[in-house]
């Protein structure tokens, strides 16, 4: 794994990973997601926290935070531009070779740099580390709780030829606040599709994993903080506002390889989103390809969750 020292940054060691923070008015919460980060076994070679124009005093909160960290980077936007816009600033600015996409009001936990960096490092074939998602709510004392995205309890690296059999018959999906990426990989599938909204992060997951594959760390790497008033569960309240989110989707898949599509269909993947996408694909005759295996998957997911 390559280790270098930048100007003071003392005696940790630096793992070439840029951390990218997108932020909106979470000034409440930037100063223990940037502990979390900053207290790492590792440092990375840059933070880089992106502002999407708050209004709640969390520029100068960042500031504050440069002043005792030189690999701090602070961008602004102007005016507010959206999540997937604001990450994919990030990304086009990132100069680390393994990218974390992160989020003010969630926090990466023990391990997750020094692990997913040499994990990536030792299996260059594969495209993204995962591991298993812990999630939180409300306010300190949190209680974390973790789901399982594997069957297995024990390192593994999933091949993308074997890909769509693990999606189809184990819980796995990718935790992108708990999952280190190849930037290069990351770029080459476009960033993330600012018109697939609150989907966009599971899609580039769905392009990298069926042609690199993934290796899966069986520890929780990422905590994900539940609100009745985020990105995604603003989007999911309205089955109106999604109907052109899936033909954006569809449109975009139509517009795919015949070797993606067909692993979109063999995997069942869009039986990892809304349930409501079940209805779109039966309205939809061009689309029932699809349904079957989708079918299949949201079927497992519900039973796994009525034995949990």
């Amino acid at each position: 794994m390559p280790i270098y020292l930048p100007p003071n940054m003392g005696k940790k060691m630096v793992v070439d990973v840029s951390v990218l923070v997108t932020n909106y008015n979470h000034g409440k919460y930037l100063p223990e997601c940037l502990d979390a980060i900053f207290s790492q076994s590792v440092s990375p070679k840059e933070v880089v926290v992106i502002d999407d124009a708050s209004t709640d005093g969390s520029i100068a909160l960042i500031e504050e935070f440069q002043k005792r960290h030189s690999n701090l980077v602070l961008l602004r936007n102007p005016v507010n531009l959206g999540p997937a816009k604001t990450m994919n600033k990030a990304i086009e600015h990132a100069q680390g070779k393994f990218l974390v996409l992160a989020a003010a009001d969630d926090q990466i936990l023990p391990g997750f740099l020094e692990k997913g960096a040499q994990c990536l490092e030792q299996n260059p074939e594969i495209g993204i580390c995962c591991s298993e998602p812990s999630f939180f709510m409300g306010e300190k004392p949190y209680t974390f709780f973790t789901k399982a995205i594997s069957s297995e309890k024990r390192f593994s690296l999933i091949a993308s030829s074997e890909i769509a059999h693990s999606y189809l018959h184990s819980p796995l999906w990718i935790p992108t606040h708990a999952s280190l990426y190849r930037r290069e990989l990351v770029l080459k599938y476009g960033c993330l599709d600012e018109g697939l909204k609150h989907l966009c992060d599971w899609y580039l997951n769905c392009q990298i994993t069926m042609a690199h594959g993934i290796a899966y760390i069986p520890e929780s790497f990422g905590a994900f903080r539940l609100s009745p008033h985020s990105y995604g569960a603003k989007w999911n309240r309205s089955y109106r506002k999604k109907i052109e989110l899936y033909r954006h989707l569809f449109t975009k898949l139509k517009q795919e390889s015949v070797l993606f599509k067909t692993a979109m269909s063999k995997a069942g993947v869009l039986g990892l989103i809304s349930s409501d996408v079940l209805l779109y694909l039966l309205l939809h005759l061009s689309l029932w390809k699809y349904f079957p295996r989708a079918f299949y998957r949201k079927m497992c997911n519900f039973f796994r969750k009525a034995v949990a």
